[in-house]
Order: C-alpha cells, then sequence, then structure tokens
C-alpha cells in the first residue's frame, strides 16, 4: 500500500467546491478532503462525547467501536449532518431531496484490527457493474481529531469506484492511499469507493463519525430512530427532509417532476 494521501479546498467560493467535489466523486479519485468544515475545538467536544457513549458501542472484540443512531444520543451530532457544504455536496451528488442513511461513530481502539475491504451500502447488496452515475450513495468520516498513517487513517482506493466490480485484495493493496486530514475536516466518498478502516498504531483511540447520504428511494439498511415528538417538532426543515418525517410527500413530489419531464 502506498503511504496518505491528502485533498484540500481550503476557503471554497460557493457552487466551485461543490462542483470539484461532485467531479472527484464521479470522475476522480472517487473521494475527496474537506477542509475546516467545522472549527477544530468543536470537532474535539465531538470527539469527547462519542467516547462518552463507548460504553454503548458494538464491538466484534477487534478492537473497533461502532456506535449507532446518533441522533437520538446527543444534539451535538444535528449540526453535522445539516453542514451546509455537506448538503450541497449530498444533493449535487444524489438529487435535491438526498436523505440521511445511517449516522454512526467508529472508535478505533489502539491495536486494534485491520477493517474488511468492502464498498458501501447499498453496493454491496447489488451485482458487479453498478453505475458510478447517478449515485445512490455518498459517506463523510468526519475527522474528530487528526488522521495519520500512525493512528488509522481510513485506506481508500483512488478510482476505484469506476473499477465495476466487488473489491479484491491484490488490487486494492496496489493502489490504496490513507486519507488524512486535521480535527474538523471530513473525507467524503462515492458509495462505490474500495476502502477499509486501518489500523491504529497510536496510543490514544482514534475517533471519527459516520454519515450516510442516499438517494430518496433508497430503504437505510437500519433504521434511525425512533424520534421522539419534541424531536420532530423541534427539527429543522432540512433535517425532517433527511429523516425522512416527510417521505411520502417527497416521493410524490418526485413522481410529479417525472410526470412533468
Amino acid at each position: 500500500m502506498s503511504t496518505t494521501a491528502e485533498e484540500s479546498t481550503a476557503n471554497p467560493e460557493p457552487g466551485t467546491e461543490t462542483e470539484a467535489a461532485y467531479a472527484a466523486l464521479t470522475r476522480g479519485d472517487g473521494y475527496t478532503v474537506l477542509k475546516g468544515l467545522i472549527e477544530p475545538e468543536q470537532a474535539w467536544r465531538v470527539r469527547d462525547t462519542l467516547l462518552s457513549y463507548a460504553n454503548q458501542a458494538d464491538h466484534d472484540n477487534d478492537g473497533i467501536l461502532r456506535l449507532s443512531n446518533l441522533l437520538v444520543l446527543d444534539d451535538i451530532f444535528l449540526p453535522l449532518v445539516t453542514n451546509e457544504r455537506l448538503l450541497a455536496m449530498a444533493r449535487r451528488v444524489l438529487g435535491p431531496d438526498a436523505r440521511l442513511a445511517a449516522v454512526g461513530g467508529r472508535i478505533l481502539m489502539p491495536d486494534c484490527d485491520l477493517g474488511g475491504l468492502h464498498v458501501d451500502y447499498p453496493y454491496w447488496a447489488m451485482d458487479p457493474g453498478m453505475p458510478v452515475e447517478p449515485s445512490l450513495m455518498m459517506q463523510v468520516i468526519w475527522m474528530m481529531e487528526p488522521f495519520t498513517a500512525e493512528n488509522g487513517g481510513t485506506w481508500v482506493a483512488p478510482t476505484s469506484q469506476t473499477w465495476g466490480e466487488y473489491p479484491k485484495e491484490a488490487r486494492f493493496k496496489e493502489a490504496a492511499v490513507q486519507a488524512s486530514g486535521n480535527a474538523g475536516d471530513a473525507v467524503v466518498s462515492h458509495g462505490l469507493l474500495w476502502h477499509r478502516t486501518a489500523v491504529n498504531q497510536a496510543e490514544a483511540p482514534r475517533v471519527a463519525m459516520l454519515i450516510n447520504y442516499s438517494q430518496l428511494a433508497i430503504q437505510p439498511m437500519t433504521p434511525m430512530g425512533p424520534f421522539s415528538d419534541d424531536f420532530k417538532r423541534a427539527a429543522s426543515p432540512e433535517l425532517r427532509s433527511l429523516l425522512g418525517f416527510d417521505h411520502g410527500k417527497a416521493l410524490r413530489r418526485r413522481a410529479m417532476q417525472v410526470a412533468e419531464g
């Protein structure tokens, strides 16, 4: 495997970042690293919050702690799923009615196992040869601390979203690089990009938050919620749309748009 790779879009102009990221995800490397989505101080607070819920995480004795359904755990996660720059990108890649498919956390304990090589849902549940465009899924890996080769920056295989086959170890090892960045940055990738969790060789846990956005018609693999009535009343229009609270209306609106050509 190669060493590290980092792409930046510092101080983006409106629209320019979105189009550049769309091109990268569909016709380029299959991923990009967005710089400074939130301030480092906010990222470290989110890191501490995720660690505070570590006793609720699932794990397979591999040293990788997996937290799911974060939105019902703490309000600190809400602004991250509705981040303006991410939503602009999700709507460009997946359509104006893109929705949330998953929100989780990953805590890599020191000396954790190497994660399994995969593409994201729904692609792994489909036959090979899936089209890159239109995209069905976009993943975001929020860096709640710097990602480095030492602490387990995610392994990705550039351009693998275009290879049209299930991931294979030999081909992945030839192409893979580790994504790196700072606290508050995020790796944004096409759902077909081959990737895997790296080994954390540092002495402290490496913490990230994962968000998957999907096309409107994709059924989330694991339902989120349940959400209280108070949560629903307080949810912003953007969050209501992302969580599918008005899913039926969104589907009817899409149907009308299709009928109108």
